[in-house]
């Protein structure tokens, strides 16, 4: 199959895409953080329900971060996406590290949460055009 692409040159590298990602993603989750924080404080959110928002912050900071990172780079797909997510997984065990005194709890469910963002980024464009088959029957002639 010939592909319909122009080439343009406009596709960073590795690393520098990977790094962008990771620094959205970061974004994503301070900005959704705040907007979670006035949400508790203006009593609109209880705070039992918190950590139904922190799930729905991780899941879409993570989707964010590899989206992002992929339309920088502009290939390898799944490699990309689930790179940026693991780098955004080591971010915020590191932060829990600097900052709490590596008090780590619910660690294997916010890599889950990390992983579904991220995986569901990279299986969002899998097919590519490819649709569906149809295959023809072939009506023999009388």
């Amino acid at each position: 199959m010939v592909a319909n692409k122009k080439t343009t040159g406009r596709a960073t590298s590795l690393p520098v895409g990977l790094a962008i990602g990771a620094t959205c993603s970061l974004a994503a989750t301070l900005i959704l953080t705040a907007i979670l924080a006035k949400l508790v404080e203006s009593e609109t959110l209880p705070v039992e329900k918190i950590g139904y928002g922190i799930m729905a912050l991780l899941i879409v900071s993570s989707f964010a971060g590899a989206m992002i990172a992929f339309g920088r780079i502009k290939r390898q797909r799944m490699l990309v996406c689930i790179v940026s997510g693991v780098i955004y997984f080591a971010m915020l065990m590191s932060v829990t590290a600097l900052f709490f005194g590596g008090q780590y709890s619910a660690v294997g469910t916010t890599a889950l949460l990390v992983l579904a963002g991220s995986g569901t980024a990279a299986l969002l464009g899998l097919r590519q055009g490819r649709g569906t088959k149809r295959t023809k029957i072939k009506v023999p002639h009388r």
